[in-house]
């Protein structure tokens, strides 16, 4: 009966009558920069009853919001004045904890300033689409992020220390001497040297692919016979398809298949267009877009970004790039067919698998059928009647496949290992120090950038974790509950990260009541310890009220989970 007594109570957040919940929340330092605007957010805070901030304080290619040895305090701050120092002060004295919050693997600002101009070499290779990253698989950057944040451990009286990004972008292949050796000796493949890069080539992609072709010419396959890149000539004009999702995947063979094949175009930057049909928006967001863009950019044909109405100003012989259009009306397909009869080039990136069905795009990219989604490792070769793709030596699979599998192995051990030395430091700096991190919210997602959370709980190199669920449909929450369950069914270690924004027409704009309600619900109903939101600039006083008058309306002290 004890027992049972005891499980309720610590279901509902009470220890001898006195609330005990994590009542969290993230914030930028748009909120606390300035003396007045920490006062501001602070006061909002304690009035809706949370008990635990986690404030931004180092990333923008690398600047901080405290003062710090290691790295310049960041442009907008007050001469003199220290924001973590001074949020520190406001929050401890109203009783909310404070967790620095950094930035590791992402670098958040532009390459010409900050950090890699110093370090250059810093940068990950081998990624791209628009955002740029740590490699954390180097020894200097974990020795800097490291130090870095226990130089703020140490000086600031902060509740613990947060990761955020700690993670890479995906699993891509980094070319780099030290990265190619590392991995070479503790796993004896022979490293790779990114220029001997050919087709035939193994990838992990995403795919929306056209098949049946009519006209096209295929230039190579998937290896289960789908046409992975096609040529159509139509009249005066052509048609390139690259069948899958690529900008966000580094591949040089295809980089200089683009390459020639945009110099064969007469492609230039002023006469090279980017279309995002309005459908396509509407359904989409402009990342995927942004990353197309940043790839062509990058491969020296920076495209101007379109609509439908700006169609009529694109000139004869132009070229324009059609990346996941997958929704195309039958008005712009027509167009697209006369502008390449007479004499226009399109690069399609990814089929238009939705609209393949109207005609004119039929006989524009020379095929006729969607060929079915797919998401997996693929080898990709030069078709054999083909002679554009100059073929290199023939890819043993399997073995790549190993090869593949020790990579993600060993990219996840580079970030297990700065989470595992910042841990072992805070903890002798500060025991009481608590390090967390948030983390995807879904293992696969989490294992497919290298980011293995549940590892650092299981060896215990890491306290808690808040995993981003910021999404909006209450079935995916609940599947990802029965995946927390699993792995820590009191869900003493693992605290949800909820979003209280939502994105509409674009646009970030304060969550539905009722969503974030029903959330907070099932949190309860699955006897978490408490939440967190992101983020505090969508604390709004319709939420203030709710929150302080409903569920939080009793202050309660932030839950940590117990110590080992």
């Amino acid at each position: 009966m004890k027992t049972h007594l005891l499980t309720l109570l610590l279901a509902a957040g009470t220890c001898l009558g006195e609330t005990v919940q994590h009542r969290g929340i993230w914030l930028h330092p748009e909120q606390f920069k300035t003396p007045q605007l920490a006062e501001e957010w602070i006061a909002k805070i304690a009035t809706a009853h949370l008990n635990a901030i986690y404030p931004l304080v180092w990333h923008r290619g690398g600047t901080a919001w405290f003062k710090s040895k290691l790295s310049p305090m960041a442009g907008d701050v007050p001469e003199g004045f220290d924001p973590l120092g001074n949020l520190v002060k406001l929050a401890h004295a109203r009783g909310i904890a404070v967790h620095a919050w950094f930035v590791n693997g992402s670098y958040g600002g532009s390459t010409t300033n900050g950090l890699f101009t110093q370090h250059p070499d810093w940068q990950l290779q081998g990624d791209r689409g628009g955002e740029t990253w740590y490699d954390l698989g180097k020894p200097a950057v974990r020795e800097f992020q490291r130090d870095l944040m226990l130089e703020c451990l140490k000086n600031y009286d902060v509740d613990g220390l947060h990761f955020d990004y700690i993670r890479y972008s995906g699993q891509v292949i980094c070319y780099c001497d030290h990265c190619q050796h590392e991995f070479a000796q503790k796993y004896g493949f022979r490293p790779l040297n990114r220029s001997e890069e050919r087709f035939p080539a193994m990838l992990d992609i995403g795919s929306n692919p056209l098949g049946k072709p009519t006209t096209a010419k295929v230039l190579a396959t998937f290896d289960h016979g789908v046409p992975a890149i096609t040529v159509n000539r139509l009249d005066a004009g052509e048609a390139v398809l690259v069948n899958w999702q690529v900008a966000g995947h580094s591949c040089l063979a295809l980089d200089n298949f683009v390459k020639e094949t945009m110099k064969r175009f007469g492609a230039t930057a002023k006469n090279t267009y980017q279309l995002n049909t309005t459908q396509t928006a509407a359904k989409y967001r402009l990342t995927e877009q942004e990353k197309a863009r940043v790839w062509l950019k990058e491969l020296g044909f920076p495209p101007r970004l379109i609509d439908e109405a700006a169609l009529a100003k694109v000139p004869k012989g132009a070229t324009v790039m059609l990346a996941g259009q997958y929704l195309i009306n039958e008005e712009t397909a027509k167009w697209l067919e006369s502008f390449a009869r007479d004499g226009g080039h399109c690069l399609f990136v990814d089929g238009p698998v939705l609209s393949i069905k109207h005609a004119p795009l039929q006989r524009v990219t020379g095929l006729r059928v969607s060929a079915g989604f797919f998401h997996d490792w693929k080898v990709i070769s030069p078709a054999p009647d083909q002679d554009v793709l100059k073929p290199g030596p023939p890819v043993d699979a399997t073995k790549e496949r190993q090869r593949m599998e020790k990579w993600v192995e060993y990219r996840a051990w580079t970030v297990t290992e700065l989470v595992r030395a910042v841990y072992k430091g805070a903890k002798k700096l500060k025991p009481r120090a608590w390090v967390n991190a948030a983390v995807f919210y879904k293992k696969e997602s989490a294992d497919k950038v290298c980011q293995d959370w549940y590892g650092w709980l299981r060896e215990g190199c890491m306290d808690y974790v808040l995993p981003m669920a910021y999404t909006e449909k209450n079935e995916d929450l609940a599947k990802a509950f029965e995946e927390w369950r699993t792995f820590d069914p009191r869900m003493e270690r693992i605290i949800p990260g909820l979003s209280i924004y939502s994105r509409r027409e674009g646009k970030a704009v304060p969550r539905d009541l009722g969503l974030v309600r029903s959330q907070l619900d099932m949190c309860r109903a699955n006897a978490t310890h408490g939440n967190l939101f992101f983020s505090l600039a969508y604390l709004n006083d319709e939420l203030i009220r709710f929150l302080s008058t409903g569920p939080f309306v009793k202050p309660a002290k932030p839950y940590y989970p117990a110590k080992p």
